[in-house]
């Protein structure tokens, strides 16, 4: 078994063979960083190291895009103009990843198809990179069916490789490999406009720490492709002798489709992208009731660390009985309900009514201007009892004006106080117009009346809604507000959710940190627990090491209390869990946008808003402006004065697409499961806006100002260091900690300030 970090290479030949083939290809990667293997004349050299020149120049402009593979033209004889970019020439159709973990031990399936987008025929060579430290034992590569030889190149060699490559062509994109290694095939063709299916397989081992076990796919090919993939997809499947506990991905949103505790199918895709970041996902092996896995990032021990607590309930067929729950489903059937809106209401209420556990209790209310309950009092749920439902449903037409108050509290009266959760669902298209409209006064009657602690949970159906009303009625009664807008299907989005809270597995948790001092934990209050899905806990932390955290809440026959001893570090060395400070930051600022929306802006928000956006290039609608070049990072009170003009001026949207904006961006952002990495944000309009002048490069945030990429950490009155690009001190900077080699290189034709150590650097390429 080897340990590599390799990286890919598709090696392409234009032209006729005749002169230029793969064995001067072969020949050309021969050997040491140190010296090529000698050709037989001059010509041959000369032509040699034109290759070379060409080769390299085309394949470091693909910066940390040497994830999945390039291709590189190569050219015996000098071409007219500069050589031709990585994008021209050739794209990626899709990428299909699929991985069997067994265990440790990892099997992954790599299906990409290459398409020849010039008229030329090319031969190109495949290289693939894996994960830093990755524990390889098999490769196999196969083209259109047929296997191909390939070797695995050793750290070392490649490093020393690396490096002459960066010295001697003055382009930094391979800087931040010099730790990586190679995994490198024989040539073979890509015809004029045609397309190569390449499937590559290879076994890793993965290494656990302590309960934690973590699977790494780098998928980045930013720069590979001349057009956006049609097809990225991961599908994976873990199987264990131990139960799974907690098995997230901080990277990418994945579905997962458990069976049993032992064994659990995952999958995420996409179309028309590029991505953008590597694929992670994290696992613990558990045999505790509920299972718990703690990230803490502490990158400067002077500072307060950041957390991130994950629990999940055991799968298992035994220990899995769901509490039995009341449901009280809400549903608008005003005049402006007619039509299509209505029967999706009317199918989402079907669907939770099949859906209910064969212990709960329900019952359905429609209300227009009168409040009409389907049953006077809750109701078990017997195959009559849904038979009854179904039908009274179909009945459901559309009329008259809304009644928000009268429905909500005549369904909390339906409630008894019995220790059960209870969860209603409410569902409107209007603002109140019937019986009392103020929506101070329904916050008030509505709190009075839930004297059960129902979690209540809003969905508002298109623009004319008052979204400030369906988020407090969420936010007060440990439940939230979601939206549909005009063109979504209102069945969907609350099957979708019902779905996810089907099966209470724990309800009332609270988290006891003993002595450990923890601050600005999200979400402030925790949600109940349910079978299949993870509660995500982020926040800050003060003391370190191991400490006792106890979870407490009320299972369907008993309290249970569950203790864990977690470590939580005194400083992290590595930026291998940046995210969770990243993620922490976006659920900290969904939450300061809800407060200013409910509660009224002030100086002290408006400065926390500004102060986190600008560090972990978060944008906002209100801080969207950090991202204008001319616009300093001043870090002063001009930002907080803009932030507060912004802030005033949406405060008013409660209705209209606005205010629907507003609520889901904030409501996002609070439930946030994956630390963001393209900088993005919805506008008022809810239009998802791309800030391409803000790039989140591994743990660090650069502006682009003034023509220079500055790091947010960078202030004015820092001492600044003059870098040339690949000097000595250039490459002492990197190798000193590879992982701070990506802040130097990703924009070769621009300077960059940069914060390492403490220190700034600036670095400046070279005139002409």
């Amino acid at each position: 078994m080897l340990i590599a970090d390799c990286c890919v290479l598709m090696v392409s030949h234009f032209g006729t063979p005749s002169r230029l083939d793969g064995k001067l290809s072969r020949r050309l990667f021969a050997g040491n960083a140190g010296r090529l293997h000698p050709f037989p004349g001059k010509e041959d050299a000369m032509s040699a190291l034109r290759v070379l020149s060409l080769l390299l120049l085309i394949a470091l402009s693909a910066g940390s895009a040497l994830a999945d593979g390039i291709i590189i033209p190569i050219q015996p004889d000098p071409m007219p103009g500069p050589p031709p970019r990585l994008g021209e020439f050739y794209s990626v159709k899709y990428h299909r990843v699929s991985v069997d973990i067994h265990d440790q031990a990892a099997v992954t399936t790599v299906d990409q198809a290459f398409v020849n987008e010039t008229d030329r025929n090319l031969e190109v060579q495949y290289i693939f990179p894996l994960p830093r430290g990755a524990a390889v034992s098999r490769f196999s590569l196969i083209v259109d069916g047929k296997e191909m030889p390939g070797r695995l190149l050793p750290k070392d060699e490649a490093r020393a490789i690396y490096e002459n490559i960066v010295r001697r062509h003055r382009d930094p994109a391979l800087l931040e490999y010099l730790d990586n290694g190679m995994f490198q095939t024989n040539v073979f063709p890509l015809p004029p406009r045609g397309e190569r299916e390449v499937i590559l397989t290879y076994t890793e081992l993965l290494s656990p720490d302590g309960d934690l076990v973590e699977y790494r796919y780098p998928l980045n090919t930013e720069k590979f492709s001349r057009k956006v993939l049609e097809e990225v997809r991961v599908d994976f499947t873990l199987r264990s002798g131990s139960p799974l506990k907690n098995v997230y991905s901080p990277t990418h949103e994945v579905r997962l489709n458990w069976d049993g505790e032992t064994r659990v199918a995952g999958h995420w895709s996409d179309e028309g992208i590029k991505p953008e970041q590597d694929f992670r996902l994290f696992w613990t092996l558990s045999d505790d009731r509920v299972g718990a896995t703690l990230f803490s990032y502490r990158p400067d021990p002077e500072e307060d660390g950041y957390f991130l607590l994950l629990a999940s309930p055991r799968m298992d067929a035994q220990a899995q009985a769901p509490i039995p729950k009341d449901v009280v489903l809400v549903l608008d059937v005003s005049g402006s309900m007619q039509g299509e809106k209505l029967e999706q209401a009317k199918a989402a209420a079907q669907f939770v009514v099949n859906h209910l556990n064969r212990d709960d209790r329900f019952n359905l209310i429609s209300y227009n201007s009168t409040v009409d309950p389907l049953w006077d009092e809750m109701r078990p749920c017997s195959d009559l009892a849904r038979r009854d439902a179904r039908t009274g449903i179909n009945r459901l037409q559309a009329g008259g004006s809304t009644d928000i108050h009268g429905a909500l509290t005549a369904a909390l009266r339906q409630l008894p106080d019995e220790g059960r959760p209870s969860y209603l669902l409410f569902l409107t298209d209007g603002q109140p117009t019937a019986g009392i409209t103020r929506p101070e006064g329904i916050l008030w009657e509505v709190k009075e009346a839930n004297r059960t602690g129902a979690r209540l949970f809003a969905f508002g159906v298109g623009f004319d809604v008052n979204t400030l009303l369906l988020d407090r009625l969420g936010s007060d009664h440990s439940g939230l507000a979601d939206y549909v807008p005009p063109g979504e299907d209102i069945e969907a989005k609350v099957s979708s959710f019902y779905s996810k809270v089907q099966n209470p597995a724990l309800t009332d948790p609270q988290l006891d940190f003993a002595d450990l001092r923890v601050r600005d934990a999200y979400p402030r209050e925790l949600p109940d627990l349910f079978y299949g899905q993870t509660l995500i806990l982020a926040g800050r932390y003060r003391d370190a090491g191991p400490r006792t955290v106890t979870l407490t809440g009320k299972t369907a026959s008993e309290t249970l209390r569950q203790a864990y001893t977690l470590d939580f570090a005194r400083r992290t060395g590595s930026e291998d869990l940046a995210f969770v400070a990243r993620l922490w930051a976006q659920r900290k600022i969904g939450w300061l946008i809800e407060e200013v929306r409910l509660h009224g802006s002030s100086k002290e928000l408006v400065d926390e808003i500004v102060q986190l956006s600008t560090r972990y290039g978060i944008m906002t609608p209100y801080t969207s402006f950090l991202a204008d070049e001319n616009t300093p990072l001043a870090h002063g009170g001009g930002d907080r004065l803009r932030a507060l003009g912004e802030v005033e001026a949406a405060a008013p949207m409660s209705t209209g697409a606005g205010g629907v904006s507003q609520s889901m961006e904030s409501q996002r952002m609070k439930a946030a499961g994956v630390a963001p990495q393209a900088v993005q944000y919805r506008d008022l309009e809810g239009r998802v806006q791309k800030v391409e002048k803000v790039k989140i490069i591994g743990a660090k945030t650069f502006y682009l100002k003034q023509g220079e990429w500055i790091d947010a950490q960078y202030r004015p009155d820092m001492k600044t260091t003059e870098i040339r690009p690949f000097s000595d001190a250039w490459f002492d900077l990197a190798q000193a900690d590879p992982e701070q080699a990506q802040y130097l290189s990703f924009a070769p034709d621009r300077p960059i300030v940069v914060v390492i150590g403490g220190r700034a650097y600036r670095l400046a390429p070279e005139k002409g």
